[in-house]
């Protein structure tokens, strides 16, 4: 190998997105530091809209381990990986809580409940089991199994059979991405630019949008873009919370609730606590690309009524009509295969998208993995294409004032294929 073709390591980093995963990766990017204490990375965000304008600040934000209702995978490999993340995520969260009061996240005592015996269903036993054993450990607070008398205290038409309780991050979506976008300001080595959309695929373009930016290798975190940016097969869930102020309430709500699983999918309950409102939901449908739903949606309307039956304490004066309740809503990013923290190799782009509803659950986590594929292309990086320079040919403007890649023909799997081999110029 030629001294052109050893890669150097990864310095400059283009973050593209703006939602929680981006912002995310941007600060774990910026506050990391090389063996002498300097940081580590140069990065630059860039997103079509900023980070108070995107699906992250209408997501409910509530904590929960995986297999989460909101998030929707059910692919086993997946669950695996996001457990990890979501522990990261929530070690992080409790951090900021302790330290950043106004970081618009609390943590809080949360009620999970079930229609059905925990015991009765292996995926739940297994999650419910893991929680009992991170609490112990010190991983994550206050785990308890539900007595026959809290589960009592539940409306007997819910049909409430088991449950516990958790202590858990409840994010204030947007005092929290505000927080967020703050610490990417303070930092020297962080630019952020909106008003850009970067469109088409990015393998075929990543050479140009390199040397565009003048960066070495770009993150992907563009949730529901990256059906475009990354061909990836995302769908829409369309989730909506209705908001209640909290200067509605005599005394403060302090405690979240969830019915998260029932007979039917948008039989869920939501309810959580933030600084300035109470959050009630939850609406999970898939492949509705709508977001313009009002308070006469009738789906609203029922999970506006499911709500106030479970807490009809809580919920006596509130009214869907009043003027100062509204309804939200946003697209979930589900990806079909799994969440998607992956490297593509021979083309310095890592993805970060793909989190369902829950982008805030494994924010920390996936952001710090991204990381770490980031500091893997330190090595040879490599991609099978089906031509020697296929992707010259294919898209020649792409290219066009482009120093040419090498390809080496090499075996793989018995076979004769060409890589390009140098991931930096």
């Amino acid at each position: 190998m030629t001294d052109q073709q050893h890669a150097r390591r990864v310095e400059r980093v283009l973050v593209i997105g703006a939602g929680v995963s981006g912002l995310t990766t941007a600060l774990e990017l910026s506050r990391a530091k090389d063996d002498n204490g300097e940081s580590r990375y140069h990065v630059q965000v860039v997103a079509e809209r900023p980070a108070d304008q995107t699906v992250s600040v209408i997501a409910g934000a509530l904590w929960e381990f995986p297999p989460a209702v909101c998030g929707q995978h059910g692919n086993q490999l997946s669950i695996m990986r996001s457990k990890r993340w979501s522990v990261e995520s929530y070690k992080e969260f409790a951090k900021i809580a302790e330290a950043h009061p106004k970081a618009g996240v609390l943590m809080t005592t949360s009620n999970f409940y079930f229609g059905i015996k925990i015991e009765d269903d292996w995926l739940e036993r297994t999650k419910m089991l893991e929680l009992k054993k991170l609490s112990e450990a010190g991983e994550i607070q206050g785990f308890r199994r539900m007595t026959e008398e809290d589960l009592r205290k539940v409306p007997a038409s819910f049909k409430v059979k088991d449950g516990y309780q958790l202590t858990v991050p409840a994010v204030d979506t947007p005092i929290y991405t505000r927080w967020l976008r703050d610490q990417l300001k303070k930092q020297p080595n962080v630019t952020i630019t909106y008003g850009k959309r970067i469109t088409d695929r990015l393998v075929p373009q990543s050479a140009k949008l390199r040397q565009d930016y003048d960066v070495d290798a770009i993150v992907n975190a563009t949730g529901m873009g990256a059906a475009e940016l990354a061909g990836a097969c995302m769908v829409p869930l369309r989730g909506a919370l209705i908001r209640v102020p909290v200067d509605r309430f005599p005394e403060p709500p302090k405690t979240a609730y969830a019915i998260s699983k029932t007979a039917h999918q948008q039989d869920m309950v939501f309810i959580v606590p933030r600084h300035t409102h109470l959050i009630l939901g939850g609406l999970v449908e898939p492949s509705e690309y709508d977001t313009h739903l009002g308070k006469d949606y009738q789906p609203v309307k029922d999970m506006f009524a499911r709500n106030k039956r479970f807490a009809p304490e809580l919920l006596k004066d509130v009214e869907l009509s009043d003027t100062d309740v509204d309804v939200i809503t946003g697209l979930r990013p589900y990806r079909v295969e799994n969440v998607c923290v992956e490297k593509e190799y021979g083309f310095n782009i890592v993805h970060n998208f793909g989190h369902g509803g829950s982008g805030f659950s494994l924010s920390y986590g996936c952001a710090r993995e991204t990381i770490g594929l980031l500091e893997s292309m330190e090595g040879a990086s490599f991609r099978a294409v089906d031509l020697p320079p296929a992707a010259l040919h294919q898209h020649p403007d792409t290219y066009a004032g482009l120093p040419t890649p090498t390809f080496d023909t090499v075996q793989l799997d018995g076979q004769h294929v060409s890589v390009e081999h140098p991931v930096y110029s």
